[in-house]
């Protein structure tokens, strides 16, 4: 009674306790107190004791006793389940006209008890002989309705996978009771017009439970149409059951197939009687119901549709939202002519349907005529046009691109004296913009004529006039015209237009991205007919608007890529290169000006000056990084010398070099820019950035030891070591640079995966940088480095675990390179072993960190994100079982032998806590990873031994044979089963 009292007064605290401590230590001790073994009789006593009434009480002793079954029930013997069942019986039976949520947590903890009962002891036998006798009370009938609905629920459970089949044929086997029994509650229905309707509710929600169980596969399928409890059913299809109805009729129709052929012929009842009231009363709830059963019946039968009978043109309205449309156009060309005969048919509906569709897509009048700046469409308006896309997309595959355009524009655009209302434009607009990827692939380019009439009244506009839903009509007709670029652009007359309405929209925020996007496709499908002079200077004037405009960096970037496209298309250098200057010229003057010593410190003391600069200087690095990078490609045939790239850089590099030494790159966004336009200033110019290579990783370098949360100098550094660290002549400098790098305090300090997690970007670009140079620099420079790869190694093995997946796959990616390239230089020296050798050091590394990067591994195999590493955590261990394996066939055994590679798996095995194993998985996945291993490391040194055999060292091993294969399945059938937490049983 103590105990008993302990509880309540916890309990008490836990609900109603003002202070957020005393629920913390309440809510603890709970805890603590579900996981003892007295919690068994205490909460059984609160629960039939009939003298507790609490109901938090005795909720919280239903949920005790459920949770303890489903977790410990195994260690019951058969006399306590079989007392423990009684009570919950009793307990059922005295709570089934109270609180509904404390009889379904007792049933919920009964079924439990089921399913863990002895399977060969007929648990369901007895439990329904245990039923049968309620029945006979006046609220039997209440609990057996309850566990009836949630026994199936909690068998489809996947915590019971392992005897989820035979669990459910025993519950099937009991389904001819079951029906009878709800059969006999719909009754009292109609005997008694009294009958409550959330008994209605119980019925159908327990008969929802049992269809979905598949109780309906067990008697013969030619009488489910005729079974009574379907009559039921429909007669529920009102008031308060009409959604628990709808939800039946549904599963019954995607599992049994002669259901829709029935319910087709009710149709024109269901839109009689319900539907068309519902449409005129506004019931969405009717309305919505309806339409899921009825687009239901034609996706799992859409055969019956397209016959085209009287039924199915009842239908069309809401098939039209299902499937049948691609159902027609993937009929084979044998049924062509039944094609053809269907479309024709259903042609008038789905012309109706399109003026339908494009009126409702319209805003309304009030959004029309707002001129409010920065005006959008409403969300609603946007969920149901986002819905709307592949129907839209499927009507017009049905009727033709061509027929599709001329229901949108029959008859062109009004004349001058009729208007066309803007809203009607922009819904056209819209519609004509979904399928364009339809008319395009289909090649039949119609009249754009109305589209450039359009494209003309807007270039026309003074910019004053571009507010309101005006801006939303522009934006949708850009997007048009980027979508159809390809042919709008091909008459030189529409170029001029199309530019000057292309700028006009680009400064005005909601047109931005649509109006840059299409000026991008443009320059690409016309560079040609944009290189004419007047043309020329509509970019040029655009360009030269971005420093005013402060559009989106990705946005800029497209208008950017434009203009860089077009001049990197000019033939004449002079006038190539002046235009280029020309573009960047604001860029270079703003950069200059910042890293000028006599304004420097001026600018300084005035802080909302600095910043406006520093975004300046921040989008001029952005500009100049684009242009680089658009330049190389399209002027790929062209030698660096010849080109205009040089030139660039030689005035670029030098203001650039004196801003990474400035005080300035403390700001972390104009790090990021000048770093990024560094890595395209390198990538595009290639050998001719050689001899800046000790005066750009020293300023890198020296910048990250100055600001270590600024990843962005190791990321640069990654990009020019993937560029030159193969040069043996700067292989030094790049060991130099990594060595400053790991030796910042940032990345010494990663000494866990929690830390890791904290600077992700951080560890994610040092690993990457490792990587470069494992890959690229010369072995003799790296089999001097030992101590440096040793704590790169360390750190890659703990970062293998963090939660964030790129910095824990960048470390295993490193991991994977070590190991590779280490186990060729083994190879290629096995029977050379100088202290200095690479071979020599790398199996020193492996040999001091094995144990921890097995370790880590295991640790990574666990969680919900455990089953993206599978591959990159099998291959590391196939590549350390071939070095183990090699190692023993040398002197190097001393170091590093199989026996290593055991130990190293069980210490990792065995140090997991107790609640991430079962009991004797530990034993079991020792053996077979071992065995697995073994193979697997002989596997890889075979295919390693073949491609060196054919000069092809590169040659990856990793899961080659069987034995590789085998042991991929092992580490996913780990994570697989790993993959949720422990159960904490936190209340």
């Amino acid at each position: 009674m103590e105990l008993q009292r302990k509880v309540a007064e916890a309990i008490h605290v836990l609900n109603h306790d003002p202070l957020s401590s005393n629920r913390v230590a309440a809510n603890q001790w709970l805890v603590h107190f579900q996981q003892t073994p007295e919690a068994w009789d205490v909460s059984t006593s609160l629960l039939t004791s009939p003298i507790v009434s609490l109901f938090d009480l005795q909720f919280f002793a239903a949920q005790i006793l459920r949770r303890k079954i489903q977790n410990e029930a195994s260690n019951l013997q058969s006399n306590a389940k079989d007392a423990l069942l009684n009570a919950l019986l009793v307990a059922a039976k005295r709570y089934s006209s109270g609180v509904p949520q404390l009889l379904t947590q007792i049933c919920l903890a009964l079924s439990a008890l089921l399913l863990h009962a002895d399977p060969y002891s007929k648990p369901f036998d007895k439990l329904m002989f245990a039923l049968q006798s309620l029945q006979a009370h006046d609220d039997g009938n209440v609990v057996l309705l309850e566990l009836l609905t949630v026994l199936p629920e909690e068998i489809s459970d996947s915590r019971h996978v392992s005897h989820q089949s035979d669990l459910r044929q025993e519950l099937l086997s009991h389904t001819s009771m079951v029906l009878d029994f709800l059969l006999q509650q719909s009754e009292k229905q109609f005997a008694s017009p009294l009958y409550p309707q959330h008994a209605n509710r119980k019925i159908l929600r327990c008969l929802l439970s049992w269809v979905r169980a598949g109780c309906f596969s067990e008697i013969p399928q030619g009488a489910v149409p005729s079974h009574p409890l379907l009559n039921y059913v429909f007669n529920a299809l009102q008031g308060t059951t009409f959604d628990l109805a709808i939800e039946v009729l549904v599963e019954l129709v995607t599992r049994h197939e002669d259901l829709p052929r029935v319910l087709l012929y009710k149709v024109q009842l269901l839109r009689d009687t319900l539907l068309k009231p519902a449409l005129i009363n506004a019931d969405p709830q009717v309305v919505s119901g309806l339409a899921c059963l009825m687009s239901e019946i034609g996706q799992a039968a859409p055969c019956l549709i397209v016959e085209a009978s009287p039924e199915a043109l009842v239908l069309t309205d809401a098939l039209l939202r299902s499937t049948f449309a691609t159902y027609i156009l993937s009929l084979g060309g044998n049924r062509q002519n039944d094609r053809n005969h269907v479309k024709d048919i259903f042609l008038p509906v789905f012309s109706a349907l399109v003026d339908a569709l494009v009126l409702r897509a319209q805003v309304d009048e009030f959004t029309s005529g707002d001129e409010s700046p920065g005006l959008d469409l409403p969300d609603g308006l946007l969920h149901f046009r986002n819905n709307l896309l592949e129907l839209l997309v499927d009507i017009c595959q049905l009727i033709h691109p061509t027929t599709f355009v001329s229901k949108l524009f029959f008859g062109g655009l009004p004349s001058s004296d009729v208007s066309m209302p803007l809203r009607e434009i922009e819904a056209k607009l819209f519609a004509l913009n979904a399928v364009s990827e339809i008319i395009l692939q289909e090649g039949e380019a119609f009249d754009f004529s109305l589209i450039a009439q359009l494209v003309s009244a807007f270039s026309i506009r003074p910019s004053s006039e571009l507010k309101g839903f005006l801006c939303v009509v522009y934006r949708s007709l850009a997007d048009v015209v980027g979508s159809f670029s390809r042919w709008i652009s091909v008459s030189p007359s529409n170029a001029r237009p199309l530019l000057l309405f292309l700028a006009g929209g680009i400064s005005e925020p909601i047109c931005t991205h649509a109006c840059a996007s299409a000026l991008r496709k443009i320059c690409e499908d016309a560079p040609a007919v944009i290189q004419e002079t007047s043309n020329l200077d509509i970019l040029m004037w655009i360009g030269e608007c971005l420093e005013q405009w402060n559009l989106a960096l990705e946005d800029e970037e497209e208008v950017i890529s434009a203009i860089t496209m077009i001049l990197g298309s000019v033939a004449n250098t002079e006038l190539q290169n002046k235009l280029l200057t020309q573009l960047l010229s604001s860029s270079y003057g703003v950069l200059s000006t910042l890293v000028d010593d006599d304004v420097e410190s001026s600018v300084r003391q005035n802080p909302a000056t600095y910043t406006r600069m520093l975004s300046s200087v921040t989008r001029g690095l952005y500009r100049i990084g684009t242009v680089l990078s658009h330049l190389a490609t399209s002027l790929s045939s062209v030698p660096v010398a010849d080109g205009p790239i040089l030139s660039l850089l030689t005035v670029f590099w030098p203001i650039l070099e004196k801003l990474f030494r400035s005080e300035h790159m403390e700001s972390g966004s104009l790090a990021a820019a000048a770093c990024r336009a560094l890595s395209v200033a390198v990538q595009s110019s290639g050998e001719h950035f050689m001899l800046l290579l000790p005066s750009v990783l020293e300023c890198l370098s020296r910048n990250f030891l100055s600001f270590q949360s600024q990843e962005c100098y190791i990321r640069t550094g990654c990009v020019i070591a993937e560029e030159f660290c193969h040069k043996e002549e700067y292989g030094s400098l790049f060991i130099t640079t990594f060595e400053r790098f790991t030796q910042a305090s940032s990345l010494m300090g990663i000494n866990s995966s929690y830390i890791c997690d904290q600077e992700p970007d951080l560890v994610e670009a040092y690993v990457n940088f490792a990587s470069a140079l494992i890959r690229g620099c010369h072995k003799e420079l790296l089999g001097n480095s030992g101590t440096l790869l040793e704590i790169s190694f360390q750190k890659a093995a703990i970062s293998c675990t963090a939660m964030h997946r790129g910095a824990a796959l960048a470390a295993l990616s490193y991991l994977s390179d070590f190991l590779e390239v280490s186990l060729s230089s083994m190879i290629e020296s096995v029977n050379c072993k100088s202290e200095g050798s690479f071979s020599v050091v790398s199996v020193q590394v492996v040999s001091h960190c094995g144990e921890g990067l097995l370790s880590n591994l295991v640790y990574a195999l666990l969680g919900v994100a455990a089953m993206s590493r599978v591959h990159k955590c099998s291959t590391i261990l196939q590549q350390l079982a071939a070095i183990c394996s090699l190692c023993e066939r040398t002197s190097w055994k001393e170091i590093l032998c199989w026996k290593s590679l055991q130990g190293w798996l069980n210490s990792a095995v065995w140090a997991l806590p107790s609640e991430y194993l079962k009991q004797g998985e530990a034993e079991k996945i020792v053996r077979e990873w071992s065995e697995a291993l073994g193979g697997a490391g002989i596997d890889y040194l075979e295919n390693k031994s073949c491609n060196f055999a054919s000069n092809n060292s590169l040659g990856g091993g990793h899961m080659q044979g069987k034995h590789g294969r085998a042991l991929k399945r092992l580490v996913r059938d780990f994570a697989d089963s790993h993959r949720n937490d422990p159960n904490l049983n936190i209340i």
